[in-house]
């Protein structure tokens, strides 16, 4: 059924936040320097319209949640989308699960776009029955489309999710690129994968992917089955050390979400802009088909969400909830003693909840670094 909601597109710059305003002529003198202003206010929205998926990848942060393979009611999706866009929400990503499974998935993506979000993205594992949804669909209905790939071979790829998904996925991969999508690989690195992953920087290059990220295998969800795939802190940061340089020579570009890092390189990331715990900033919100909003992904296992979707409306947790969390960080620190107080903050207080420990406490010169928040190396 074609979806027809006008609604006027709003269209500032791209991926920018507020700027100070500049005075009236004649009302006083123009400052010599307009500082940014760095606020969010839920611009980044993810919607997981489905929970249901064809793989049980053994690192998957879903978790029980693939069991239970709830679908949002296209009227939620409808109600949902209004909602936070209302609430400010200008770059949406439509996940699952598996979100091309849903019966409704390109009136969603359709549906995003006539409600004025500026960038419209999804994430899917490209497989064959994705591959036929987006064949009904065109490059001008998505800023981009995000792959997983967990691996820069079949034989490290397959083994996280199943035999032959590999060749399957890059068919997808390439049948975007050939048709002008800006297509992006994602990539979970685990001790599978690490020894292969980085030749996925090659096979962008060859298919003309503009971009690949890395990210840590998660120890949530499904990560709790697999506790032998996960990277410890320092393992991460060496890996981290080998993208930056393996990236220096690519035309394709590379973003990682550092995770952790030596106190050593802190000053660089505050160079950044790297300003401690995103989830105070409200830049982002995670709804589930069950209604609950989650700021932070790492908590996505726990009773301490944000709001819910109730009939179409959001209503906050009354009850202890995230963000009182990270506030709180702010006055008690949840971290083992700060290394870097001009950009930690307080620290994650995440961690000592779904790790037990913080890793300020585990690792004497590794400080935590925002989940939310990305590096770029140079290429």
């Amino acid at each position: 059924m074609a979806v027809s909601l006008p609604m006027p597109s709003i269209g500032p710059p791209p991926d920018t936040y507020g700027h100070a305003r500049m005075p009236a002529p004649g009302s006083a003198p123009v400052p010599e320097k307009i500082d940014r202003i760095e606020y969010g206010r839920f611009r980044n929205v993810y919607v997981y319209i489905t929970e249901a998926c064809q793989l049980r990848c053994s690192g998957c942060y879903m978790g029980d949640r693939l069991e239970r393979a709830l679908k949002m009611p296209f009227e939620e999706i409808q109600s949902t989308l209004t909602s936070w866009r209302q609430m400010g929400g200008s770059k949406l990503t439509v996940l699952g699960g598996e979100p091309t499974l849903h019966p409704r998935y390109e009136d969603t993506i359709r549906l995003a776009n006539v409600l004025g979000y500026e960038h419209v993205i999804t994430t899917s594992n490209g497989l064959a029955p994705a591959r036929r949804k987006f064949e009904r669909l065109e490059p001008a209905d998505f800023a981009y489309v995000q792959i997983s790939l967990d691996g820069g071979s079949a034989a490290t790829h397959d083994a996280v999710r199943g035999e032959g998904k590999f060749d399957e996925t890059l068919v997808t991969v390439k049948e975007l690129c050939e048709r002008g999508f800006d297509t992006r690989i994602i990539c979970t690195v685990s001790k599978r994968n690490e020894r292969d992953c980085l030749q996925l920087l090659d096979l962008a290059d060859e298919i003309g992917v503009s971009l690949v990220k890395y990210h840590v295998l998660s120890v949530i969800g499904r990560g709790h089955g697999s506790p032998e795939d996960g990277m410890e802190p320092p393992e991460w940061l060496e890996f981290c050390d080998r993208l930056r340089t393996a990236a220096q020579g690519y035309r394709t570009r590379v973003w990682y979400q550092p995770t952790f890092a030596r106190r050593s390189d802190m000053p660089r990331f505050e160079a950044e802009g790297y300003r401690g715990c995103i989830g105070r900033t409200l830049d982002r919100i995670s709804i589930f088909p069950d209604g609950r909003a989650y700021v932070c992904s790492f908590l996505f296992d726990t009773d301490l969400h944000f709001a819910e979707m109730r009939e179409g409306r959001i209503e906050l947790n009354r009850r202890d909830n995230e963000f009182d969390l990270f506030t709180g960080a702010l006055t008690t620190p949840g971290c083992g003693g700060c290394k870097a107080p001009g950009s930690c903050m307080g620290g994650c207080p995440a961690e000592q909840i779904v790790d037990g420990r913080s890793s300020c406490d585990a690792y004497e010169d590794i400080v935590p670094v925002c989940r939310l928040w990305k590096s770029v190396p140079a290429n």
